[in-house]
C-alpha cells in the first residue's frame, strides 16, 4: 500500500503544478477561460478521486470543498474573481501541505478540522458575495501560511540541519572554527533561514535571522566563538528542530515553550561575562512579542473567516447540485471515452474490452516512474564500463603483434559504441526539461512583488531545454537568490519607474539555451542595475580589495563583486535580502556542480546574469594533454581548435608582458598553463608546442600546452568531495591504467588569471 501511496504522492506533484500552472496565468488575464475551468475541474477532481483510493481520507475530504467551488463557477453559480483565484493559489499550497502531512502520519485531528472549517467558512464568503451582488468587500483576505511543495525544500533543510550540527560537534573534537569555518556556517544558517522562508514558514526564519544576526557579529570580529558560544549554539539548532515541527503544526502552546527554553539558555549565558547574549535576548524577546501576536488572535479573524451559514450557502447553490454534476461530469468522461473507442478500428475492440482505456492508462502503457535513485546507479555501471573499457585500449596498446592488436582494436571500437550508445540512452532518461525548473518561478515572483509593491512581468524561454535532474537542486537555489536580489534591489518602484521615464510594469525574464555541450541559463531584468561605484567603495572598506586594485578593474570584474562573502550595499538588512551572503551562497552553489556565472550590468538600464552548466555532471569526452611531466584532461567541448602557432600571429603587447595570437584578423590571448599551475613545461617557446583555442562566453582565448596525447571517454568524479577544491581543476577521473587524472576547468583558468593579471597590474587576461 506504502507504494501505492508512493505513486500518488508522484502523481499529485505533477497535477499540482499544473494547477498553479493555469491558476497564475489566470491571476495574470483577471479571469479563468471554460477551457481552463475544466481542466481545473479535472485535475481537482483526480486530486479527489485518486487520494480517496489510496486511503488518503481527510486529503480527499478537503480537496471536496475545493471540486465543489469549481464546480460552482464552471457552472455559473458565480464568476472567478481575482480573489478567488487569489485564493485558489493559495489554497494549492495549503492542499499539498495537508497532503504531506497526512502521507507522514503528521496530520492530527484538530488540526485538519480547523484547517477544513477555514477553507468551508471561506468559500461561504464567496457564496455570501454573490447572493449580495458583491456589495461589500471582504475586510480581510485569506492569510495563508503559503506552504511550497514541501517534498522539493524540505530535504534541503534536513540537509542543513545535518551539516550544521556536525560543525558544532566537531567544535568538540578540535576546540575551534577557523574564520573560514565559521563563515560556511554563517553562509549554511542563511540558506537555512532561505529555504524556511521559501517554503513559507513565518516564525522560524524570524527565530533563524536572530541566530544569523548573532553570527554575523562574531564573523566581524565583536565577539568571540568560544566553548559557550557554540554550546549555545548546539542548544538554539535543537531548539529550532524542534520550532519548525511545531510551527508546520501551529502548535501555539508548544512554541511558547520552546521560546521559554531559549531565554533560558541566554540567561545562563549572560550570567557568563561574554558580551553579546545580553543584545541577543533583547532582540529574540522583540522579535517573539512581535511574532506571536499572529498566534495570540482568534483564529477566525486572522484568518478573515466570517460565520459559516448553512442556509445562506444551500439558497446561494439551490440551483444546482455540486455532487449531481460531478457525477455528471464522470458520466460525461466516460462517454467521451467510450465515443473514442468506438471511432477506433474493430480490431482494438477486444482488448478495449479487457482493459478500460482512461488518460491514466495510456500514460501508464507509454511510461514508468523509476528512482532516480535507480537510474544514478545505472549511471555508475556505466561508468564503470567507460573505465573498463580505457583499461581494455590500453592492454590493445601495448601489445606487439600488430595482427592481433588491430583484431582487438576494431572489436573495442565497437564495444566503444555500444556503450556510448548506452551512456546517451541512460543520460537522456536522467535528463529533464527546463519547464519543471520554470514552474516554480512564477509563484516566487508573484508572492514577492505583492509583498514588496512592485508590478513586475515575468517571462521564461527555452522550456524544451533539457538538463540533468541531478544539478536542478543545486540550481533552484541560485535562481531564487538571483530572482528575489532582481525584485529587492533592481525592480524600482512604480513611482521611480516613472520617473525614469520607463514602463509601470517592470520586466524579468529567464531564458535557457544549448550550446557547445553547453547549458546556458540568461537572467535579465530591466531595473535600475548595480551601482558599480557603490560596489566597488563597499569592497574597498571591506578590505576585500584595495584601492590600488579597485582602480585597475574593468566595469564587468567591480560588477562581479557581488558575489564576496558578506558585500553587500544594502542600506538596511531585512529578511528578504541586505547581508551580502545570498550571492556569495550563488557563486558556490554554481561552481559545486561545475558551472560558471557572470554579471553584465549598465546602471539605469537593467542587470543580466549568465550561467554556464556542463550538460552532464556524469560522462564527457576528454583531450589528454601534457604540460612538462604532467598530464591533464581538457574537455572537449571546450575545443574550437588547436594548432601549432608560427612566429607571424604571435604578438607581445608592449609595456604589458601578454601574448595574443592574431587569428583571422581577431585577437586571442595566450595562457600558458605551465605558468599558471607553476611547471616544468617542455617547450617555453610557443611555436614548438600546442595551443587550444576555447570560447568562454563571447571571448575566446588560447591555452598554451606541451603536446596531444589520445582522445578518450571519460567518467566525471567530484574532486572536493574526495580531496580539496583546485584552482584550474573541475573535477577527477580514474584512467585506464588506474591512474587519476585531472580534469581542466577553463573557464576557472581564465578567470583566475584575469585576477592574476589585474593585481600584477594591467587589466588583461
Amino acid at each position: 500500500m506504502d507504494e501505492i501511496k508512493e505513486a500518488f504522492i508522484e502523481e499529485s506533484e505533477e497535477l499540482f503544478e499544473n494547477i498553479n500552472s493555469l491558476l497564475l496565468e489566470a491571476e495574470e488575464n483577471g479571469s479563468l477561460s471554460k477551457e481552463e475551468m475544466d481542466t481545473l475541474f479535472r485535475d481537482i477532481h483526480t486530486l479527489k478521486g485518486g487520494s480517496g483510493s489510496v486511503g488518503f481520507e481527510k486529503f480527499s475530504k478537503i480537496v471536496h470543498l475545493f471540486e465543489s467551488l469549481m464546480d460552482m463557477i464552471r457552472n455559473g453559480a458565480f464568476e472567478a474573481t481575482p480573489e478567488i483565484i487569489e485564493f485558489l493559489i493559495d489554497g494549492s499550497d495549503e492542499l499539498n501541505n495537508i497532503l504531506q502531512k497526512e502521507f507522514s502520519d503528521n496530520l492530527d485531528d484538530d488540526e485538519f478540522e480547523e484547517k477544513y472549517n477555514q477553507f468551508k467558512k471561506q468559500i461561504d464568503s464567496f457564496t455570501k458575495k454573490t447572493t449580495n451582488d458583491l456589495a461589500t468587500k471582504n475586510r480581510d483576505k485569506y492569510d495563508t501560511n503559503q506552504k511550497k511543495l514541501i517534498e522539493m525544500n524540505g530535504g534541503e533543510i534536513v540537509d542543513l540541519f545535518e551539516k550544521i550540527n556536525k560543525r558544532l560537534n566537531d567544535f568538540n573534537t578540535v576546540g575551534s572554527l577557523s574564520k573560514e569555518e565559521i563563515s560556511e556556517l554563517f553562509r549554511e544558517i542563511h540558506t537555512l533561514k532561505a529555504s524556511s522562508q521559501f517554503i513559507g514558514f513565518k516564525f522560524f526564519p524570524k527565530y533563524i535571522h536572530e541566530l544569523e544576526e548573532y553570527l554575523d557579529k562574531i564573523r566581524d570580529g565583536f565577539y568571540k566563538y568560544n566553548a559557550k558560544t557554540n554550546k549555545f549554539f548546539k542548544k538554539a539548532i535543537k531548539i529550532a528542530e524542534a520550532l519548525i515541527d511545531e510551527e508546520l503544526n501551529n502548535n501555539k502552546h508548544e512554541i511558547e515553550h520552546i521560546l521559554i527554553d531559549i531565554k533560558k539558555e541566554i540567561s545562563k549565558l549572560k550570567q557568563s561575562d561574554d558580551v553579546g547574549f545580553e543584545l541577543f535576548d533583547e532582540t529574540i524577546s522583540t522579535s517573539t512579542d512581535q511574532g506571536f501576536e499572529i498566534f495570540d488572535e482568534d483564529s477566525k479573524n486572522n484568518l478573515g473567516f466570517e460565520i459559516f451559514d448553512e442556509t445562506k450557502i444551500n439558497n446561494a447553490i439551490k440551483h444546482q447540485s455540486s455532487n449531481d454534476s460531478i457525477e455528471k461530469a464522470q458520466k460525461e468522461e466516460q462517454q467521451s471515452i467510450k465515443k473514442d473507442n468506438l471511432d477506433k478500428p474493430k480490431k482494438d475492440k477486444k482488448s478495449n474490452e479487457n482493459k478500460k482505456v482512461t488518460l491514466k492508462n495510456i500514460v501508464s502503457s507509454n511510461s514508468i516512474r523509476v528512482s532516480l535513485d535507480k537510474i544514478d546507479i545505472l549511471m555508475n555501471k556505466v561508468g564503470d564500463l567507460v573505465i573498463t573499457k580505457s583499461m581494455l585500449f590500453q592492454f590493445a596498446e601495448a601489445l606487439e603483434d600488430y595482427s592481433i592488436k588491430n583484431l582487438i582494436t576494431e572489436r573495442l571500437e565497437v564495444l566503444d559504441r555500444n556503450i556510448r550508445e548506452l551512456q546517451e540512452s541512460v543520460m537522456g532518461v536522467r535528463m529533464i526539461p527546463m519547464s519543471s525548473v520554470y514552474s516554480k518561478l512564477p509563484k516566487v515572483i508573484r508572492d514577492l512583488s505583492k509583498k514588496l509593491g512592485k508590478n513586475v512581468k515575468f517571462e521564461h524561454y527555452g522550456d524544451t531545454v533539457e538538463i540533468d535532474k541531478l544539478m536542478v537542486e543545486s540550481l533552484m537555489d541560485p535562481l531564487t537568490h538571483i530572482l528575489r536580489n532582481a525584485l529587492d534591489h533592481g525592480i524600482e518602484t512604480v513611482e521611480e519607474r516613472i520617473k525614469a521615464k520607463k514602463p509601470k510594469e517592470g520586466k524579468i525574464t529567464i531564458s535557457a539555451a544549448q550550446e557547445s555541450g553547453q547549458i546556458i541559463i540568461t537572467i535579465e531584468d530591466d531595473g535600475a542595475g548595480i551601482n558599480t561605484a557603490k560596489i566597488g567603495a563597499k569592497a574597498v572598506e571591506k578590505n576585500i580589495i584595495t584601492q590600488d586594485e579597485l582602480e585597475r578593474m574593468s566595469h564587468e570584474d567591480i560588477a562581479m563583486l557581488i558575489f564576496s562573502p558578506g558585500l553587500s550595499t544594502a542600506s538596511k538588512v531585512t529578511d528578504i535580502s541586505g547581508r551580502g551572503v545570498g550571492m556569495d551562497v550563488v557563486m558556490n552553489n554554481i561552481n559545486s556542480i561545475g558551472g560558471t556565472i557572470k554579471v553584465y550590468t549598465k546602471e539605469g538600464i537593467g542587470t543580466k546574469f549568465v550561467i554556464i552548466l556542463p550538460l552532464t555532471l556524469a560522462i564527457l569526452d576528454g583531450l589528454n594533454v601534457k604540460v612538462g611531466d604532467h598530464k591533464f584532461i581538457y574537455p572537449l567541448n571546450m575545443v574550437l581548435e588547436s594548432f601549432q602557432p608560427i612566429k607571424e600571429i604571435i604578438k607581445n603587447v608592449v609595456n604589458d608582458g601578454e601574448e595574443i595570437l592574431i587569428v583571422r584578423d581577431e585577437f586571442i590571448p595566450v595562457i600558458r598553463l605551465h605558468k599558471f599551475f607553476g611547471i616544468e613545461p617542455k617547450y617555453y617557446d610557443l611555436t614548438k608546442g600546442i595551443v587550444i583555442i576555447s570560447k568562454i562566453e563571447t571571448s575566446k582565448v588560447a591555452i598554451f600546452v606541451d603536446e596531444f596525447m589520445t582522445q578518450e571517454q571519460i567518467v566525471v568524479k567530484s574532486l572536493e568531495k574526495n580531496f580539496r577544491k583546485v584552482k584550474g581543476i573541475s573535477a577527477s577521473t580514474i584512467r585506464g591504467d588506474g591512474s587519476v587524472g585531472l580534469i581542466l576547468d577553463i573557464a576557472n583558468i581564465v578567470e583566475e588569471s584575469k585576477k592574476q593579471k589585474v593585481s600584477n597590474g594591467n587589466n588583461g587576461i
